[in-house]
């Protein structure tokens, strides 16, 4: 089982930095848009920016939830805590087809079964001195 919440865990890490990398295409795309639209002999690119405004901040809030989110979420599973965050967090990734999907699933699946709600129930492991 444990085996189990580590590959969701390291699915989150994933699902985060697929989402850096959509954050970083986001900015390209935009970058390039406003480039040419800076050009005044281009009004068609200055009317597609100012129309496509608000689905490059919606585009750029979701990837950027999803980062942090991913992150937040591996780091509890890993140390099997906040179980009810993570499953918010697989919720909200569900949104990210068709990677954040699958994970989503998986996670909202494996934290919804008795064996792994007792897993967080119990007390965790003590944590060597010195670490």
């Amino acid at each position: 089982m444990r085996t189990l919440l580590r590959f969701l865990a390291v699915a989150q890490f994933s699902l985060a930095i697929l989402a850096a990398g959509a954050l970083l295409y986001i900015g390209m795309i935009y970058h390039d848009a406003a480039t040419r639209a800076a050009n005044p002999n281009r009004a068609a690119e200055l009317d597609m920016l100012a129309t496509h405004r608000a689905t490059y901040v919606a585009l750029v809030t979701v990837a950027t939830l999803a980062l942090v989110g991913g992150l937040a979420s591996g780091i509890c599973i890993w140390r099997r805590k906040c179980r009810r965050f993570s499953q918010a967090v697989a919720v909200l990734s569900l949104l990210l087809f068709p990677v954040g999907t699958v994970i989503g699933l998986a996670t909202l699946i494996t934290l919804g079964q008795k064996p792994f709600r007792d897993l967080y129930a119990a007390e965790p492991p003590p944590t060597p001195p010195g670490s």
